[in-house]
């Protein structure tokens, strides 16, 4: 008699294996998609299923699958991975392939500390009713593969520590324009609201890292890059360690123009000892990078004059 094999779901339930629903999720993957195959994903994936095998294993392990189909040949490989990736984040976010009123959402978020508290106070419940009716979540699944891998490893807000994400793109282009026309009048500002996020959900206007990862959070910063200028001091060698430090955390790249320090074996303090040079310097600013830049995705420039 075959055993039956049974998955662990993401909610850590037991159910039976249904091979039918991986057939669903694949096929609509590749729904109206030219030049692909649902076959060739699953025999590309070459799953092999074992007893209390977890679903979200299945789901990125077809992810995958889809992924290594893409080339110059079948180019639109790359849309049917990104539909995976944007099925199995709903699962996760929403426990359901179904978005939850926008809301929901922010409300769920606000009280898990991960978006700006203000966003409850900034606008009443008719007004999140009308943004709800802005969202056009069907736009995600036109985002590439490299678009939503981008999302997930870079701007879409997490918990980072057990990788649990709590929201998609979609949301994040709302919820981006909310914050930033929020304190524009009553009467018109639901307009730009929505004019906004057509542009940038449509990729008419293209966002830094910082908009897309921080703003709808208590960490908010709106330059993608600083530059910070370093005199030949110690006092503001140690200020733009600290300075790095502040942006870093707040998710902005950094500059550093490091010109002015001396090179090594020049005098200091009219010759009692000598400088070490630029790069003992240099090996502390990267540290103060590294102390804060958890994505490793911060754009380090020295600039030596």
């Amino acid at each position: 008699m075959e055993e039956k094999i049974y998955v662990i779901k993401r909610n850590g339930q037991k159910e039976l294996l249904d091979i039918s629903k991986i057939h669903k999720v694949v096929y609509e993957a590749c729904k109206d998609i030219p030049g692909v195959s649902a076959s060739e994903v699953e025999i590309k994936s070459k799953i092999q299923f074992y007893q209390n095998i977890k679903t979200v294993d299945i789901q990125e392990t077809l992810i995958k699958a889809a992924s290594e189909l893409i080339s110059e040949e079948t180019p639109n490989y790359q849309y049917v991975a990104g539909r995976l990736i944007n099925y199995h984040l709903r699962k996760e976010v929403y426990g359901q392939f179904e978005p939850w009123h926008l809301l929901k959402i922010v409300e769920r978020n606000v009280a898990m500390g991960y978006y700006e508290p203000k966003l409850l106070e900034w606008y009443n419940k008719e007004e999140w009713h009308l943004m709800n009716g802005f969202v056009k979540h069907k736009r995600d699944e036109l985002l590439t593969y490299a678009a939503m891998e981008q999302f997930r490893g870079k701007y879409l807000v997490q918990n980072r520590q057990t990788k649990e994400y709590l929201e998609t793109p979609q949301v994040a282009y709302i919820l981006i324009a909310a914050t930033l026309f929020h304190d524009y009048d009553k009467e018109t500002r639901l307009k730009w609201v929505k004019d906004y996020y057509d542009a940038i959900s449509e990729h008419y206007i293209s966002l830094p890292t910082p908009v897309l990862a921080g703003v709808r959070t208590p960490q908010k910063q709106f330059s993608s890059c600083v530059l910070i200028e370093c005199d030949d001091s110690l006092d503001s060698i140690n200020a733009t360690a600290n300075s790095i430090v502040k942006y870093v955390s707040q998710k902005a790249g950094i500059g550093i123009g490091a010109g002015r320090i001396r090179s090594i074996g020049s005098k200091v303090r009219k010759g009692d000892t000598v400088h070490t040079g630029v790069i003992p310097f240099f090996k502390l600013f990267q540290s103060a990078i590294k102390s804060c830049c958890v994505d490793e995705d911060t754009i380090v420039e020295v600039l030596d004059e």
